[in-house]
This record gives structure tokens, C-alpha cells and sequence, in this order.
């Protein structure tokens, strides 16, 4: 749009702006009558202040304001407030602007930073040049179509001849108007009343005639005073001047004759019937009057400029009828007479023969269509609603049906009107993108091809010359090719820089415009446009796939050349070599191209992604095969291989998706594969070592410095063990997002890695543990029940034995809480390892994937057939994941033994003070079991908090069996401060069950049969207590026959309840004199009261160790047979230990 008609369009949209603020309330609350005020002199400061504050608009103050303010430069907000624009030079003044003006005038369409323009490197600018356009970049087009960028362009002209006057696009609007009314009084559609049409005051009374016809009349004639309202509104006419109007063809209605009405006849008329006092402003009469002068000077002047006798005359008479100041003062006969002569040689050319014999034709049918053509264009835009941008009134049909009456005047047919309403639809979507607009264009362009009319028709249809500009030249085409082929064009910029113009929010236009630009395709193409292609059309495709064709290749050309420079300035930036930006940009494009597009264009053209792809391809590999010429061991290397090999494969994987193995083809020639495996194989090796010692590095650093807490309530394994799979989980996806091409070696590189990463913790865990038999306390000396004669006597103290420095130290880290959280962390080394397998496995089936397809991109570019089997097999690669179940193996193994260790630890360590020493301890009611079930009840919960749910019954399984194997040391190995009574059993097998319930928690915890067959020895050992002392003494010369037999030992934890072992330490603690008898006769056994058990409160040790339970035995007086069974006896004791 040139910059006078732009700045009408600005005082157009001001005054719209103004007039709705003040009509709707902008003085005082109430509308102001704007029919005598001047809004191009109004000061729209002040009008937004009465708005806002309510005062009441005064309009001379309003126009003065207007005029002061036009006195000083126009200010911009900024935060200094000092900032505004130089309509002068600004050489002179002292602070020049800092950085250049915009341009105004037209801007193509580009996809380039924001940034300052920047010089590509050197290593790009041969393929810049390579990827230059082979054709014109002079765009006409609206950028994107966004309507955000339209006011920056220029928008599409139809190419009428130039109008010769001053007549400005107000001009043409309002004349639009004035001969539709006329239209409608000829036609005797509508008669206008002398009455006053009731004045509404909303600025926008009339915009819905539906809703506000909803009590009109149902006569036809109040339908068309309806829709002519909505017109009025549409064109922006004021009532004012609609008035007058109506008024003036009231009165001159009569004097018209159908049929023989043109544009002039209707302004001569008007200036014949409208006088000053009709204006409500002095300036609205100046510039109607010029505007209708202007008018006639177009339209008789310049159509009589043959006629040199009539012309000069003309010229003089209009010349009159211009000085509006005079015309005002003239007497009125002079302004009758002016106008006679104007009548006269108006009817005069209406005289002349006319030039293609229609019906109803007139002399400026085909003189002046350019004139005629631009009111009718003006007529249709009004179906176009004004408050929402591209889109139509609901009355649109019936605006076009009133528009219909003004063909006898300006020389419309039915044709004609499909290419203007066409046209207008069309220049609407070139401003607002409305894709409702787009459609309607393709919808009127076929019925225009479906239309035919006769040979008279046809012709004058045809003698309508425009200017359009194609095949790099302008061109002199008629009105219907002339409009097809500007849509064409412009449509086709767009389309052949697609990328560019199209996004996710207008790819439904991109399908709109590609059937317009293929509905509206001349038969012409422009020349060398196939010598111009990198890749060229296939043989035999039609005229369509031709066009799409070159569209694609265009596109993608341009669409490449502007990743070349994009990437070239992110390099810079993001300090990444540019073919690595280059590969990441081409991808992107490619993505696009396969979502968004070609779906579309496959409609049409079948190759259109396959052209598409395969020229992405070729044009990044020319730059791709200049590096590798090159190439060392660097990671820049490393990088620029796997984004071009990420691109390959995104290439064939599109590729694969849509032509499958259908390898032959014609474009499949432009196909080069890249070979990255053969560069990135060293590189990979060279990686994976030096993961290797990385991963191993921070694996001995994160263990040695291990304190084994819980990483959380919910995650009970270490941290460590986190940081270990966390950087192995690292190394894994770093392997496989390299986007490089693997093989079976780096895969089994790889997982050697991690388990020797894997194994070397496992190992300092297992490093950690001591023997369980290192807790369990010493067997104390065997002694029988008596009581001290004299309560002053020495006694015997039994020292406890004090554990290694190096032992005690271990124990410090081996604690219940702590080795509960080795336990989770194995399990969560076991779970994790399991993850991992499946991570890689999937992973490499994966690679295995892609590895088809740069094999089928391979094969397709040979032309061979697809090959089904890789070198990799299924079954060799299971074999390496073998290598993990050396570490799961390994994992199970350390599992078992803190199990075995977990409950010793809690009963024999942690609770040996409280409960093995104290329990039943010089009686059996001053210390029951009860007293000590909140201590085992403490180390269960908080078991229960710090191991993982499917270790929990095994851990406190093997508690419940230390509780068992502490409870039998009670029985058994007490020591001289513990002697039972027949009477104390009962309590006992109370405290027994007591301990049982504990453990089976009402059911949720250890199963009731497991507890039970694990209580069923100290069951037995308790029903021994209840028999009498002589049938202990007949079981025990029993078993000790029975092992002059040479029977097996069982140790103590595996004892019989029936053996030698077990019978003589129930003699020994049960309080009988018969069996206290026994004892000192047989084995010569010591008083229980000459010796002394430590008391808990002196105990000066905390890591007592016991020796073997038997060691400090004395000999037995038996028989020969007895001794010597008790010999055997006593030497097997003396080779067992505790487990």
C-alpha cells in the first residue's frame, strides 16, 4: 500500500476510534452529537481525559488542543521521557540516535536471528553460494500470513490502469455507496421517505440487522432498508451524509431511467440537488463537492480526450466545477449551466456506438472499468465484518444480492463478479490469514472455471487489460487471468519458502493454498525452472507433480540456506563447530518437512517426502564429506559425527516409514550414505576406557567414605550405592545417546566396565564382615547346684574374654541399623543390575534397529535388495549379559552371610547385657522374659523401618532364631548364677510363648507353623527341666553309651535335645541334690556358689568373644565303659564351637 492511501486508512481507523469513544458516553456520560464536529481536528488526549474522568467534551477545546499539540514533535514513551522523532536532520543536533530507523517499506519473509547480521565462516560460505535460489527472491507476499506482520508489506493489488485524479480510497468507498443507493431507488426496491429516520445514538446501531430486525416488518422493502443499514455501517457512512444522500436521489429519482444510469449521470445529479445548507460542516461540502468533481473529471475527461472539441471545453467547465469557494458564491444559473454542459457531454459519449452490443451496455462499461471496477470492489468488501478482522456478516448472502443491483451501472457480469468477490475474499486472507477466507476464494475460483458464458459475453469479459507481474517481467493479461495468476503468485511465494511462511498454528492454510495454487495454475511455467533444480523431476510426472515438485525443492533449498546461516551463528554463540548446529538445524527442518508437509503434499505427489529427504541428505553431504577429508580424535569430531549420523537416521527412518523396502526409484541415485561407523569406531573405544577408570575411580572414592545410613525413610539402601549405579546409569545412556553406529565389541567393553565397577564394591562390603562366632559367649565352667556352707568364702570370679582391636573395630560398622542397609543396598544392587540388563538389552535391540536402517539406506542407494540379517545375532549378545551373574552371584553370597550374622549381632551383642545375662539370673521370677520383650520389641521395629520389604521376614526370622539359640544358652550354658526348679518350668513355658506371640504379631509377622518349628527345641529342653533327676541320669549313661558307638557330634546349635551335651547341662542347672549328687560323684563338678558370674554393672568389656563351649570341662568319674564314652564325649566338645 503506498503511503498516502496507508495514512487514509490510519485517519480512517482514528476517527472510527474517536467516534465510538465519544458517542458511547465520552461527555460527561452522555453521547455527544458528532454530526457538526470535525474528528480529524479532534485532540484524541483529550478526549481519552473526558472519558476518563467524565467531564464534559467540548469540541473547540478539542480542536485547539489538536492544533497546539501538532506544534511540537511527537513524543514515545520511554524511561527517560525525553525520547521522541526528528522530522528534521539529524546532523545538526548533539545526541543523534544511536541506532538506524526501521525500514517502512516492504520486508520479505526471513527465518534469521534477531541478532546483528554476522558474516558466515568461511567454511560456509561456498555452500551459501552453492544453495542460492535459482530463480527471483522479490516477494509481494504478507510474510507468514500472521496478522501481526501485514501492516509491514504491501498488500496485493489487482492491477486496474491507474486512476488519473486525485481520488482517494475514502473517495472510492463513499461513491461505492452513493451508486448503490441509486441502484436501489432505479431499481424500485426501496423508496426513501420524507420522513426523519429516528436517530439511534450507539455508533454501531445497525451492525446486526438480525438481531436488531427481530420487530421489523416483514415487507420485503423494510428487508432491504435493513440490510442497506448494515451496508451503511460496513462502509463507514456516516448518517449524516447518508441522509443527505438519500434525500438527494428522492428528489431526483423520477429523472432517472432505468437502464440507462451510469456513475456520472448519478453524480451530476447529486450536485444538482444537494446545496450548502445540507452539510452539517463546511468541510464535509468541501470535500464532497471535490470528490464528485473529481469524479466527473475521471470518468468524462480523460473517456473524451479523443474528441479534442469536446475535451478542452470539458476541461474548462470542470475546472469551475473544482473551485469549490467560487461554486459556492456563484449565481445558481451559472452552476446550471456548468453542470448542462457537463449533462450534455455526458450524454453525448453515452451516445456512441457501443463497442460489444450487451444488453443494457453503456459507454463506460469498457472506457472506464478501471473506475467501475474499484466502486464494485469497495461494494463487496462490505460483506467483511468491521469489529471482527476476516470474518463475514451473518447477512453476507443478502449484501451480495443488493450489490447485484449495481451491475447495470458499472457494467458487472456474472463472471466479473465471481473474479472480484474472489479477489476481495482472497485480499482479505492476505491480511488477516482467516482460513474460512481462503476456502470461499478456492470455492468461487471453480465455480469461475465452471462458468461459461456466450460469445458476446465472453468477449467484453476478456477486453478487460491488467498489469501483472510474471516470469520476471510485466505482463498486460485480462481481468480473469490477471486475477488467477497474482493469487498464483502470490500463493506460490509462500509455498516455495513453505518452512519459512508455515507454522504448527497455520498448517491447515499450507493444504488451503496448495489446492488454490494448483486450482488457479496457468498453463505457462517459467523457464529454466528444471535447470535450475540440484534434483531434477522423474520421468514421466504429470503437470502437478511437476509444480509440487519444484515447490519441494525450492522449499527445502531455501529452507537449508537458512540453516547454514543460522547455524553458523549459533556456533559462534553456543561455541559448537558448525556442522554440528548445521546437522541439529537440517533435522529440525526434516522433522518439520515429515509432520507438517509432506503428509499434505503426498496427496498430490507421492515422491514429495522422498525428494524432500533425499535433498537434505545430498545437501548436507557435501559439506559432511569436505570434514571428513579431515577428521582427527577431537570431540568436536566425536559431536559432528553423531549429529550427522542422528540425521541419517532420521533420513531413512522417514524414508522406511513411508516407501518401505521399496528401494527402486529414480531419486534413490542422489543418495550418498555418510559411512559414520567407519570414523566413529576409534572414537568410541577411546571413550569407554577412559568411563572405565572414571567409574572405578568414583567407585572405590563413594565406598570408602560410606557410613551406611539410610538415603531415606522410602529408599533404605546407602548413598554410595546410589552414586555408584547413578554414574554407571550415566555411562549407559551416554553409550547409547552418542548417535554413534556400535558394535558387539563396544557392547562388551561396556559391560565389562560395570561389573568391574560392580564386583570392586561388593568386595569392600564383604572385606567389612567378621565371623558370627566371634559374638557368641564363652561357654562358662560346668558346675552343680549347692549352696555355700559359709557365705564369707571366696568365690571364683569368670573373667570374660576381650575380642581383637581389629575385630572390635569392624564391629563398629556392623551394627543392626547399618547392616540392615547392606542388606537393602544388595538387594537394590541385585534389583538395579536387573533394570540395567533390560536397559541395555532394549537399548541395543534399539541400535539394532537403526543399524537396519543405515543398512537400508545403503541398499536403497545401491539399488540392492534389503538384507534381514545383521552380523550381531540375538544369542551372542544374551552371552555377554552372562558376565552379570558373576556379581549376582556374588551379591547372594554377602546377603547369606549378614543374615547369618544380623540376629547373633542383636541377641549376642546388642542384647547380651540385657537380656542374656539378666535373664532368669539368680531366679526365675525376679526376671522374667517379659521384662525384656520391649528391648527385642525396639530391635524389631527398627529392622522393620531400615530393611526393604522382601528381605524383612528373612531378617527377622533369623532374630527369632537368635532369640531361640540365646534362650536355650539360658537353659543350658547359663553359667552358676542360673538353677531352675521343677516349679519354674511353668513360667518359663510362659515366657516361651510370650516370645513367640512377639514374633508372630497377631499375624503379621513371621508365619505361626515357622515359629513353632523353630521354638520346638526349647520346647523340648523345657519338658527335660520337668522330669525327675534319676530319669536326666538314665538318659544321659543312655547317650553316653550311645557315643562310645562313635556316633557323629552335633555342635551346639544343632544338638539333639536327647544327647550327652545336652542332658548333663540339665543336670547341671536343675536345683535337685540328687542331681547335684550325681555330678560331684561322676564328674567331680564344682559348688555353683563357688564361683561368681560378672555382674552387668561391672562388666568392664564390650566386645566379650567366646572360645569353645566345652574347654574348661573336668573329667568325669565313671565305670571303664562310662570314662570311656566320656573321654570320646569330652574330646569331641573340645573340637566343636559355636557357629
Amino acid at each position: 500500500m503506498d503511503p498516502a492511501s496507508l495514512l487514509e486508512v490510519y485517519r480512517r481507523d482514528r476517527r472510527r476510534l474517536l467516534g465510538f469513544l465519544l458517542s458511547a458516553g465520552g461527555g460527561g456520560g452522555l453521547a455527544v452529537d458528532l454530526s457538526r464536529v470535525d474528528l480529524n481536528a479532534v485532540s484524541a488526549d483529550y478526549a481519552l481525559e473526558c472519558v476518563a474522568s467524565g467531564a464534559q467534551f467540548d469540541a473547540s477545546e478539542a480542536t485547539r488542543r489538536y492544533f497546539d499539540e501538532r506544534r511540537y514533535p511527537i513524543m514515545i514513551g520511554s524511561p527517560s521521557g525525553n525520547s521522541y522523532f526528528l522530522l528534521s536532520s539529524s546532523e545538526p543536533s548533539d545526541s543523534p540516535p544511536k541506532e538506524a530507523a526501521p525500514c517502512i517499506g516492504p520486508q520479505a519473509p526471513t527465518q534469521e536471528n534477531s541478532s546483528p547480521a554476522r558474516q558466515p565462516r568461511d567454511f560456509f560460505r561456498a555452500a551459501v553460494n552453492i544453495s542460492e535460489m535459482g530463480y527471483g527472491a522479490k516477494d509481494v507476499s504478507l510474510s507468514d500470513i500472521s496478522p501481526q506482520r501485514v501492516n509491514k508489506v504491501d498488500i496485493l493489488s489487482l492491477g486496474l490502469p491507474e486512476l488519473s485524479t486525485e481520488l482517494s480510497d475514502d473517495d472510492i468507498r463513499e461513491t461505492a455507496y452513493e451508486v448503490l443507493l441509486a441502484a436501489l431507488v432505479v431499481s424500485g426496491k426501496i423508496h426513501f421517505s420524507e420522513e426523519k429516520r429516528e436517530k439511534k445514538p450507539k455508533f454501531l446501531k445497525g451492525l446486526r440487522s438480525k438481531v436488531e430486525g427481530s420487530n421489523s416488518s416483514p415487507q420485503l422493502e423494510n428487508n432491504y432498508s435493513q440490510i442497506l443499514d448494515l451496508i451503511r455501517v460496513q462502509m463507514e457512512i456516516s448518517e449524516s451524509m447518508d441522509t443527505l444522500t438519500k434525500r438527494a436521489l428522492r428528489l431526483t429519482s423520477l429523472t432517472m431511467e432505468h437502464g440507462h444510469l451510469d456513475v456520472p449521470r448519478i453524480s451530476l445529479q447529486l450536485l444538482n440537488s444537494v446545496g450548502k445548507l445540507d452539510f452539517p460542516t463546511e468541510r464535509l461540502r468541501v470535500q464532497w463537492h471535490r470528490r464528485q468533481a473529481n469524479v466527473l473529471e475521471e470518468l468524462l475527461l480523460f473517456s473524451a480526450s479523443r474528441e479534442y472539441d469536446m475535451s478542452e471545453t470539458l476541461r474548462i467547465v470542470l475546472s469551475k466545477l473544482k473551485n469549490t469557494e467560487g461554486w459556492v458564491v456563484s449565481v445558481p444559473e451559472g452552476r446550471v449551466e456548468v453542470l448542462t454542459i457537463i449533462e450534455r457531454y455526458n450524454t453525448k459519449l453515452s451516445a456512441l456506438t457501443k463497442k460489444f452490443g450487451l444488453k443494457d451496455e453503456t459507454y463506460h462499461w469498457a472506457q472506464n472499468y478501471h473506475f467501475n471496477f474499484r466502486l464494485y470492489e469497495k461494494l463487496l468488501c462490505s460483506v467483511f465484518d468491521i469489529l471482527e478482522d476476516g470474518q463475514l456478516v451473518e447477512e453476507a448472502d443478502e449484501i451480495l444480492e443488493i450489490a447485484k443491483l449495481t451491475w447495470p451501472i458499472l457494467g458487472i457480469t456474472e463472471k466479473l463478479h465471481g473474479v472480484f468477490y474472489a479477489w476481495v475474499l482472497f485480499q482479505k486472507f492476505a491480511q488477516t490469514g482467516e482460513i474460512l477466507l481462503l476456502k470461499r476464494t478456492s470455492l468461487q475460483i471453480q465455480k469461475l472455471q465452471l462458468h461459461h458464458d456466450i460469445k458476446e459475453i465472453e468477449l467484453y469479459t476478456n477486453s478487460f487489460i491488467c498489469s501483472a507481474e510474471a516470469c520476471g517481467s510485466n505482463r498486460a493479461l485480462n481481468l480473469v487471468d490477471s486475477t488467477l495468476l497474482k493469487i498464483n503468485v502470490w500463493c506460490r511465494h509462500q509455498l516455495e519458502n513453505y518452512h519459512a511462511y508455515f507454522s504448527k498454528n497455520n498448517f491447515s492454510i499450507f493444504e488451503s493454498m496448495l489446492n488454490l495454487v494448483l486450482l488457479s495454475a496457468i498453463n505457462s511455467t517459467e523457464d529454466g525452472e528444471e535447470e535450475t533444480m540440484l534434483i531434477e523431476t522423474p520421468v514421466g510426472s504429470t503437470p502437478e507433480s511437476k509444480l509440487i515438485h519444484l515447490l519441494v525443492v525450492r522449499s527445502i533449498q531455501a529452507a537449508y540456506k537458512q540453516a547454514l546461516i543460522s547455524s553458523d551463528g549459533q556456533s559462534k554463540t553456543e561455541f559448537k563447530h558448525p556442522l554440528t548446529m548445521l546437522a541439529n538445524e537440517v533435522k529440525l527442518v526434516a522433522e518439520k518437512e515429515c509432520t507438517a508437509f509432506s503428509p499434505i503434499l503426498h496427496k498430490y505427489y507421492p515422491e514429495a517426502q522422498r525428494v524432500a529427504l533425499i535433498f537434505l541428505h545430498l545437501l548436507y553431504g557435501q559439506q559432511l564429506e569436505l570434514f571428513l577429508e579431515r577428521i582427527d580424535h577431537s570431540e568436536n569430531s566425536k559431536e559432528i559425527l553423531a549429529a550427522s549420523n542422528n540425521f541419517e537416521l532420521f533420513i531413512a527412518q522417514n524414508l522406511y516409514s513411508v516407501y518401505g523396502e521399496a528401494v527402486g526409484s529414480s531419486l534413490s541415485s542422489y543418495l550418498k550414505p555418510y559411512m559414520i561407523g567407519r570414523f566413529s569406531s576409534p572414537l568410541i573405544l577411546q571413550w569407554l576406557h577412559a568411563q572405565h577408570e572414571n567409574v572405578l575411580e568414583w567407585t572405590k572414592r563413594t565406598i570408602e567414605i560410606e557410613d551406611w545410613e539410610p538415603l531415606s525413610a522410602h529408599e533404605k539402601q546407602s548413598t554410595s550405592v546410589v552414586e555408584v549405579f547413578r554414574i554407571v546409569e550415566e555411562t549407559v545412556d551416554q553409550f547409547f545417546n552418542s548417535s554413534l553406529p556400535l558394535d558387539i565389541v563396544h557392547l562388551r567393553s561396556l559391560l565389562i566396565g560395570i561389573t568391574s565397577s560392580l564386583q570392586v564394591y561388593l568386595m569392600h562390603m564383604e572385606n567389612q564382615q567378621v565371623s558370627g562366632s566371634t559374638l557368641l559367649p564363652s561357654a562358662p565352667v560346668l558346675t552343680r547346684y549347692a549352696e555355700s556352707m559359709n557365705p564369707f568364702a571366696k568365690r571364683k570370679v569368670i573373667e570374660p574374654t576381650v575380642p581383637e582391636e581389629k575385630v572390635a573395630s569392624k564391629l563398629n560398622n556392623l551394627s543392626v541399623p547399618k547392616l540392615c542397609v547392606k542388606l537393602s543396598t544388595l538387594q537394590f544392587i541385585r534389583d538395579q543390575l536387573d533394570t540395567i540388563e533390560e536397559g541395555i538389552k532394549h537399548s541395543w535391540v534399539s541400535f539394532l534397529s537403526a543399524a537396519r536402517l543405515l543398512d537400508y539406506l545403503s541398499c536403497m542407494a545401491s539399488g540392492r535388495a534389503v538384507s534381514k540379517i545383521l552380523s550381531s545375532s540375538d544369542e551372542s549378545v544374551d552371552e555377554l549379559f552372562t558376565i552379570f551373574d558373576d556379581v549376582r552371584m556374588t551379591a547372594v553370597k554377602i546377603t547369606d552371610t549378614i543374615l547369618k550374622f544380623i540376629g547373633t549381632r542383636a541377641v549376642f551383642w546388642d542384647m547380651r547385657d540385657s537380656l542374656l545375662l539378666s535373664l532368669y539370673r539368680d531366679s526365675v521370677e525376679g526376671a522374667r522374659m517379659e521384662i525384656f520383650i520391649p528391648s527385642i520389641d525396639q530391635v524389631l521395629d527398627q529392622v522393620c523401618d531400615l530393611i526393604v520389604d522382601v528381605l524383612r521376614d528373612q531378617v527377622v526370622l533369623r532374630i527369632f532364631q537368635a532369640c531361640m539359640a540365646g534362650f536355650i544358652w539360658v537353659l543350658l550354658d547359663g553359667g552358676p548364677s542360673r538353677a531352675f526348679l521343677e516349679t519354674d518350668v511353668d513360667l518359663m513355658q510362659q515366657d516361651l510363648a510370650m516370645l513367640k506371640d512377639l514374633f508372630v504379631a497377631e499375624g503379621q509377622g513371621l508365619p505361626l507353623d515357622v515359629v513353632e518349628k523353630e521354638a520346638k527345641q526349647s520346647r523340648e529342653i523345657l519338658d527335660l527341666y520337668m522330669l525327675k533327676a534319676d530319669t536326666i541320669i538314665e538318659m544321659l549313661i543312655h547317650a553316653s553309651d550311645q557315643m562310645s558307638n562313635h556316633l557323629e557330634f552335633t555342635s551346639a546349635q544343632r544338638r539333639h535335645v536327647h544327647d550327652a551335651h545336652t542332658l548333663l547341662r540339665v543336670l547341671c542347672h536343675k536345683k535337685d541334690k540328687i542331681a547335684s549328687t550325681f555330678l560331684k560323684i561322676q564328674y567331680h563338678l564344682p559348688r555353683s556358689s563357688d564361683y561368681d558370674d560378672v555382674p552387668v554393672k561391672d562388666a568392664s568389656y564390650k566386645v566379650p568373644i567366646f572360645s569353645e563351649m566345652l574347654k574348661k570341662s573336668t573329667s568325669f568319674n565313671w565305670s571303664e565303659t562310662g570314662q570311656q564314652s566320656f573321654r570320646i564325649m569330652k574330646k569331641k566338645l573340645q573340637e566343636a564351637s559355636w557357629q
